[in-house]
């Protein structure tokens, strides 16, 4: 962990003493060129359709105006300006000169040569063009001028901008200076964007250490700062996206935005915003909105983009006053003042008023135009960076002190918690004996209830008929049987009389004992209906087992509405021929035969398979009002026909992906894929499907499905 109370003076004199040799090193930056715009005419197109012939040939001459100011900032503007200058080497020797014309962000710099044969375009400058077509490598419009002893040239600009401000230095510079100038002024920006690269990388140190937001919005205010600084100063352009005129045109209301986003971000948690009064906190998000707004409106163009250039520098100026009036406010409610962190603020509110105030043409300075941001956010950064460090230092202290008394409150604890410990662990050994006690009742009650349980599965499984009977009646069927508990509600059924041959598949309300309690009621019902009632149609069965289900239930003290799903064939042993009919649980027939006169369209087909629904009467077997007799349906059968009588547990178990339902139609699907394969073997693949299809679900419901091929 860093040492923050030795760092901390060490980090003031490290800052501070860069911000002096920046202050020092701009201030020493001594005239070393000649202004010549007060001898220079201009005039303004605001329609943007005049031609360097048309100015050339003196029609606008009317129009222009001579320049009062060394350095003219000709206000936010999107119109072209047209500038007029005559140059003279009154001297016997041939001179080199460069004319420096605008700032970097000016979108179209053009020089012309006037003569009697017009405008000749001479070079081409701004940021509509890539970076590597400027004649002279410099991040400013700079042109090379070779005049010749006694030689004189008219020279003509074109300028032109997106909505910024453009100015006019026009400075002549001779070959040496300038490249002394250049050199002077690559130490001056190494200094300050120096500074940001080491804020920038010291507190992204912190951000990660402390994990708090406070440090990351501090980090990105400084990078969004590096970023637009260096845009303005046409650096960005020169080394970051050189070939892309469009980044180069909005980089710098992009970072402007972000950096008065940014900073709004990191004021509102240092002044915790949240205890600011009420009309506070709703100008400064409302404010936060509409910089946000201007973030968008500056990657796009047209009207929204121009407006944006005065929106943006109107913003930054009204968040810092906001940020100094919720500084004044803090101190005097509170009396909580960090004088870093209000240092830094005038700082650059000085800075921003200065450079706005340029921008505005409210102050005419050269030095201030080109500097003021640039020391104002120097020494913001400086004192804001010594303000987090003092704040690092501060939360250190307190996590110090938080951990003595957490320390000390532990002592505490840990003894009350030997005490308390001593007391349990007798209360443990007490009720540790009552538990064992009564888990040995229960184990013993347990047993006692499986033991039951499964003695009553052996009644279930004695009403059931024996696989020895299926063989031996239904050489060519199979049943698969899949209780969900030990008990099910699910059964199957066969009878046997001396002209049919009758099986059923039936589902009783729950599982589990309640539905095999009433599975034998509903078994006996069907038993007694054939046996003793002597009925041989499915239909008439059903009938008279809901009569007897509803005696039967009728005899409770309470009411019982249990009852039975039941899907019902009867065979008929001389003939192709079949009897059914169901409650609530249909019957499927898959056949290679056209069945539609008998049993509707087919409702789902593979090749030559079709498969037939026969649709069960909607009531169940059991109490329901308005009960109606039951339909009985004749069917006519083909050798090889098979058919699938069913419960709903097999097409209601969830699982799969998504945990979902199998449904009917994947059943009716993987039935007709198994059609090839022997009656037999469908039982063990529709068990394999079924435990594929649940994976690690639990069953859901007693399953039943009765195959029989013809």
């Amino acid at each position: 962990m860093v040492n923050v109370p030795s760092f901390y003076p060490s980090l003031r004199i490290l800052i501070f003493s860069m911000l002096i040799c920046l202050a020092q090193t701009l201030m020493a930056h001594g005239p070393r060129y000649n202004h010549i715009a007060t001898s220079a005419m201009i005039a303004e197109d605001p329609t943007n359709s005049w031609t360097a012939e048309d100015v050339a040939a003196g029609r606008y001459d009317s129009l222009f105006v001579r320049i009062t100011e060394p350095v003219s900032n000709l206000d936010f503007t999107t119109s072209t300006w047209w500038v007029k200058f005559n140059l003279k080497n009154g001297t016997k020797t041939t001179h080199e000169y460069y004319i420096e014309t605008a700032r970097p962000l000016t979108n179209v710099v053009n020089l012309y040569r006037l003569s009697g044969l017009g405008a000749q375009l001479m070079y081409q400058a701004g940021d509509e063009l890539p970076f590597d077509a400027r004649t002279v490598v410099y991040r400013k419009p700079v042109f090379p001028i070779t005049m010749a002893p006694n030689d004189s040239l008219s020279l003509m600009l074109e300028l032109e901008s997106d909505g910024e401000v453009i100015s006019l230095p026009i400075k002549l510079w001779d070959q040496e200076n300038f490249n002394g100038f250049v050199q002077r002024e690559n130490l001056t920006l190494g200094l300050y964007y120096g500074l940001l690269i080491f804020v920038i990388g010291l507190f992204l140190f912190f951000a990660l250490v402390a994990k708090q937001k406070i440090y990351t919005y501090y980090v990105s205010y400084v990078a969004a700062l590096f970023f637009m600084q260096a845009s303005l100063d046409g650096l960005a352009y020169e080394y970051f996206w050189p070939d892309s005129p469009w980044i180069a045109n909005h980089s710098i209301l992009f970072f402007s935005g972000l950096s008065v986003f940014m900073i709004m971000l990191y004021a509102a948690e240092f002044l915790n915003l949240d205890q600011m009064p009420r009309w506070y906190r709703s100008t400064y998000r409302g404010m936060q909105v509409l910089v946000g707004v201007c973030i968008i409106t500056g990657l796009t163009s047209g009207v929204a983009y121009e407006l944006t250039y005065p929106v943006v520098n109107g913003m930054s100026l009204i968040s810092l006053l906001m940020i100094i009036v919720g500084i004044i406010w803090n101190q005097r409610v509170h009396g909580n003042l960090n004088i870093f962190f209000a240092f830094g603020f005038i700082a650059v509110l000085a800075g921003g008023i200065l450079f706005i105030f340029t921008n505005f043409n409210i102050i005419y300075s050269e030095f201030i135009s080109q500097n003021a941001l640039k020391l104002g956010s120097a020494a913001e950064v400086t004192f804001l960076s010594l303000a987090m460090v003092g704040r690092y230092r501060d939360i250190q202290r307190e996590k110090e002190v938080a951990q003595q008394e957490a320390f000390e409150n532990l002592e505490k604890l840990n003894e009350v918690t030997r005490e308390q410990n001593i007391r349990l662990e007798q209360q443990v050994a007490e009720r540790t004996a009552e538990i064992k006690q009564k888990s040995d009742e229960l184990a013993e009650k347990n047993k006692a209830i499986i033991d039951s349980i499964t003695y009553a599965k052996r009644i279930q499984e004695a009403i059931l008929p024996p696989d020895q009977q299926w063989e031996k009646l239904l050489p060519n069927a199979f049943v698969l049987y899949l209780p969900k508990d030990i008990v099910a509600g699910d059964f199957y059924w066969l009878e046997s009389t001396q002209d049919r041959l009758l099986f059923a598949a039936a589902d009783c309300t729950g599982h589990g004992v309640p539905g095999a309690m009433v599975s034998v009621v509903c078994h006996g019902a069907l038993n007694r209906s054939v046996r003793e009632f002597n009925l041989l149609e499915p239909a008439a069965i059903l009938d008279k087992t809901a009569e007897i289900v509803d005696e039967t239930f009728e005899k409770s003290e309470q009411e019982v509405k249990d009852g039975m799903d039941i899907s019902l064939l009867a065979l008929h042993r001389n003939e192709r021929k079949a009897s059914w009919a169901g409650a609530n649980n249909p019957l499927w027939v898959i056949t290679k035969n056209d069945y539609s006169d008998t049993m509707g369209e087919a409702s789902l087909t593979d090749g030559d398979l079709k498969l037939y629904e026969i649709k069960a009467d909607k009531q169940p077997i059991g109490r329901y009002p308005n009960r109606q007799q039951y339909h009985n349906h004749e069917i006519s059968l083909a050798e090889g026909d098979t058919l699938y009588a069913f419960s709903d547990g097999y097409p209601d178990q969830f699982g799969g992906e998504r945990g979902k339902k199998y449904k009917s139609k994947n059943f009716k699907r993987f039935l007709l894929s198994i059609q090839t394969e022997p009656i037999q073997s469908q039982r063990a693949l529709l068990e394999k499907e079924f435990e594929a299809w649940r994976g690690s679900l639990e069953q859901v419901d007693d399953v039943c499905v009765i195959g029989v091929r013809v």
